[in-house]
């Protein structure tokens, strides 16, 4: 098995516990935010939502632009555009992923500033700490979120609080 048809088993298996997160978010909560400093909700939802389909198409090539981290975190209008947004996100990953042979995987990527490379790592790497651990991060970020606003935090790795 190739590491790209590995990756996209965990990322299939992560992107259907994400979706329960995501759908857990209230419409009137999208602008709730935990502290002055905190994104809402509702940002935080569409940066997760959209990660993973950024960051594939980050690695398409070897040098890419570091985006501007406040652009991300854009406050959505509705739950159902954080959710079609995350759906286009998996498409996204399951259509260029499995493009990327081990070899190509092995090479390096480089996040680039002002024409100068700010970070480089091999693409593999980067889609593991990006694409994947840095998403789950931001979930478990989220799932703070719901519970401070009580919605019912749903089970990942084992039971939550609220699911068996």
């Amino acid at each position: 098995m190739s590491i790209a048809h590995a990756m996209l088993g965990e990322f299939e298996h992560e992107s259907k516990t994400t979706r329960k997160f995501l759908e857990r978010i209230a419409q009137d909560k999208l602008r709730w935010k935990p502290h002055e400093k905190s994104h809402t909700a509702g940002e935080l939802a569409l940066h997760i939502a959209n990660v993973p389909g950024n960051v594939v198409r980050s690695a398409l090539v070897d040098e890419s632009p570091l985006p501007d981290f406040a652009a991300l975190f854009k406050q959505p209008a509705t739950v159902q555009e954080i959710l079609s947004s995350h759906e286009k996100s998996i498409e996204t990953v399951r259509q260029i992923l499995p493009t990327l042979d081990d070899a190509r995987l092995m090479t390096n990527w480089s996040g680039m500033r002002d024409g100068k490379p700010v970070v480089t790592m091999p693409r593999v790497m980067f889609l593991r700490s990006i694409m994947l651990n840095h998403w789950i991060h931001h979930r478990g970020q989220l799932g703070v979120y719901l519970r401070l606003v009580g919605a019912k935090v749903p089970a990942s790795y084992g039971p939550s609080g609220d699911e068996g």
